[in-house]
This record gives structure tokens, C-alpha cells and sequence, in this order.
């Protein structure tokens, strides 16, 4: 596949300078990153909005150090174009990579990207409209955390438990349950643990439900859930 991309891509075919900057970043060990690098530089300078998302991202995230301006250029491209990654990616970006963050555009990007339903940017969106600004924004940040987890996120069910559980006050332990339980079915061992340690905490103690959750979360390698089935054991 890596010869006839780079017979099409040297011809100056878009399209194949993208594929190939694909092929070098994502499927061999190890990644030639300077090679994808320059592949979808060309792309991207012909206008091929994928390969402007994937550069950015590449200059952001993989190049040590980061080369952030032209990241930034890149991803501003094409989240222009409409590319929900990119403006999720360039979010991120100006929200965690710059300094100073740049949260006002930072939030406007990843609203953009999560009105398309897209589950992790709604997510992102809501972490830092809950821990970024001040003061935090929690209504928002919940509606965010709402619609991932109506959508059966498991991050997001979990999120959501612990906003409802650790930043609301009062806190909303029964919601916090019903969220970290959903989460739990599905194997997040994060929600295991803390839905174990709510159970232990409630009045009464429901110590044999919450010793089951942890197992399952120590089963699955979570040491604090190893520490609490130890502590409660004997309960």
C-alpha cells in the first residue's frame, strides 16, 4: 500500500498525500512521523480538510515538543471548514496546551463540536465548564454530562455521578447512584469504586452490594478497590 500511495501522492494526488500521511502515522511501528508530517502538509496546503485536523493534532500531540502555533493555524483551518475533530482538537488545545489558556475561545470551539452529538467533546466541554472556569458553570456542565450519558457514555455516566455526588450542594446522592450504577454495568471500574464507596456510606450501610463492586473494580486492577474490600471485609 506504501508504494502505490507514494507513486499517487508524488503525482501530487490530495487524497493519496493524506492516505500515506495515515499509512506512516497510524500503522507502522515505529511511526515515521516526519515523513507523515510532510505528506499531509502538502495536503493540507491544497485545501484537504482532513489532513489539516490530522496535522494539527500531529503538531499539537506528537511532535516532542509541541509546535503549538502551527497546530493552532492548522486546526483553525479546518474547524473553519466545519471538522467537529478539529474544532474538539483545537478546544483542547487552547484550553490545556497554551499559556495563558484561551477559555472563552476554547469553550466556543468545543460547543461547536459537541452540538454535533459527538460524546467526548461533551464531555470535555463539560469538564471545563465544571473545573476550569470560575466560577464553574455546573448547570451547563450537567446538561453536557446529561446528553453523553443518555447516550450510554460510560465516562460520562461516570462524570456525571461525580458531579452530582461531590460538586452540587446539597449533593445528589440518589442521581449520583443511578448514573454510577449504569456506568458500573458496563465495566467502568472508576464508577465500580465509587459506587462501592457510596453504598458503604449509606445510612444504613449497604456493605454487601458495595463489597460485590469492589471485587469486580479489584478484578480488574484497581488497587483502591482491593483497599476498601480489605477494609470493609469484616463489616
Amino acid at each position: 500500500a506504501r508504494r502505490w500511495y507514494t507513486k499517487a501522492a508524488e503525482a501530487g494526488h490530495t487524497e493519496a498525500q493524506y492516505r500515506l500521511g495515515l499509512l506512516l502515522e497510524h500503522r507502522l511501528d515505529p511511526p515515521e512521523l516526519a515523513e507523515a508530517r510532510r505528506w499531509w502538509t502538502k495536503a493540507a496546503e491544497a485545501g484537504h480538510t482532513e489532513a489539516q485536523a490530522d496535522l494539527g493534532w500531529l503538531l499539537a500531540y506528537r511532535m516532542h515538543p509541541p509546535e503549538l502555533a502551527e497546530a493552532r493555524s492548522w486546526l483553525t483551518k479546518a474547524a473553519e471548514a466545519g471538522h467537529t475533530k478539529a474544532q474538539a482538537n483545537l478546544g483542547m488545545l487552547l484550553a490545556y496546551k497554551v499559556d495563558p489558556p484561551e477559555l472563552a475561545q476554547a469553550r466556543s470551539w468545543l460547543t461547536k463540536a459537541a452540538e454535533t452529538g459527538d460524546a467526548r467533546t461533551q464531555i470535555d466541554l463539560a469538564m471545563l465548564l465544571a473545573t476550569k472556569l470560575d466560577p464553574p458553570q455546573l448547570a451547563q456542565a450537567r446538561s453536557w454530562l446529561t446528553k453523553a450519558a443518555e447516550a450510554s457514555n460510560s465516562d460520562a455516566q461516570f462524570y456525571l455521578g461525580l458531579l452530582l455526588a461531590t460538586k452540587l450542594n446539597p449533593p445528589q446522592l440518589a442521581e449520583a447512584r443511578t448514573w454510577w450504577a449504569k456506568a458500573a454495568a458496563a465495566g467502568h471500574t472508576e464508577a465500580q469504586a465509587n459506587l462501592g464507596k457510596l453504598l458503604a456510606m449509606a445510612d444504613p450501610p449497604e456493605l454487601a452490594e458495595a463489597r460485590t463492586w469492589w471485587a469486580k473494580a479489584a478484578a480488574a486492577g484497581r488497587a483502591d478497590a482491593r483497599d476498601l474490600l480489605k477494609q470493609f471485609r469484616d463489616g
